[in-house]
């Protein structure tokens, strides 16, 4: 929407109603050649956020102390960001509200994905994530997760912290997957840029040229469409749809390789250490918690 113009005053101190009337038409002209029927969207900052969160994960394999506290905040506060993203970049599309609310509802239904979103909020507004750790033998260290702020869901007692991430960037990788199998041209300009996109989309030359910046008319030339996209698609980025359908698939990968999580799994020691602080009263003496875990665990193996 255009704003009120404002009085052009000559060095007389006149209003100059032809300066007036040149500005207003430039802003109509202006107006009129930005002015679009369709906006063309895209998963592309989603998919970033999801990327980076995966990015996070991974250097928390290899971080400990108070530096895998920093790589843990900065994934609860990504992979939150997808769908905060999501939902920003596509609310204008028709049909999305009713697919997100769908989606909305399974993953309010997910006690470890409600538990995530609970975990970003703590992080960002109340202070550190409770947690705790032990050491591996042959080196490293695993984590679990302290029922402290927010109660811990089954799927995420007795697993490593990063273990239990992966499994939530997996599911947000395949809430974008579907999102694209869905509604493809939605969720990627460069699908769109089609004959079947230009169908599905109702946009129109114009638009195009509009959107990668073209002068109006460029597209009137006499070729074949999917010829004019060829060239248009140039100028497109393309959606990651490989990296999403990699995470979504559980294929965490970092800068060498697949991640493997086997090796971060650790002994019932660490999960009686953390059940200790949990749910026995003990959350104000980690020390006490865990001579209580070294002594059931003790009793464990002389059982055996």
């Amino acid at each position: 929407m255009l704003r009120s113009v404002p009085k052009i005053v000559s060095r007389s101190g006149t209003i100059s109603p032809t300066l007036c009337h040149a500005v207003l038409a430039r802003k109509h002209a202006f107006a009129n050649l930005t002015s679009m029927p369709h906006i063309f969207t895209s998963l592309r900052h989603a998919t970033e956020k999801l990327l980076e969160a995966e990015y996070f994960l991974c250097r928390s394999m290899e971080a400990d102390g108070i530096y895998f506290q920093y790589e843990l905040n900065a994934f609860l506060s990504a992979s939150r960001n997808v769908t905060f993203i999501m939902q920003s970049s596509m609310s204008r599309v028709a049909g999305f509200g009713d697919w997100y609310a769908e989606k909305q509802a399974i993953m309010r239904n997910d006690p470890a994905m409600r538990f995530f979103l609970e975990l970003r909020n703590v992080s960002q507004k109340q202070g550190p994530v409770s947690y705790v750790s032990g050491a591996i033998i042959g080196g490293g260290y695993t984590y679990r997760f302290v029922e402290d702020r927010t109660k811990l869901p089954r799927d995420v007692i007795g697993k490593d912290i990063r273990v239990a991430c992966a499994e939530h960037l997996v599911k947000l990788g395949s809430l974008l997957s579907d999102f694209y199998t869905d509604m493809p041209f939605d969720a990627c300009p460069w699908r769109a840029f089609s004959e079947a996109g230009m169908k599905a989309l109702h946009f129109e030359w114009s638009d195009v040229e509009v959107a990668v910046g073209y002068p109006s008319g460029w597209a009137n030339v006499d070729i074949p469409a999917e010829e004019k996209f060829k060239h248009l698609r140039r100028d497109i980025e393309p959606l990651n749809v490989s990296a999403i359908e990699r995470i979504a698939s559980n294929n965490i990968t970092g800068e060498k390789g697949p991640i493997d999580f086997s090796n971060v799994i650790g002994t019932g020691l660490i999960d009686r250490f953390a059940d200790n602080m949990s749910r026995n009263g003990l959350s104000l003496n980690p020390r006490a918690a865990f001579l209580r875990a070294v002594i059931d665990r003790v009793k464990d193996i002389d059982g055996k």
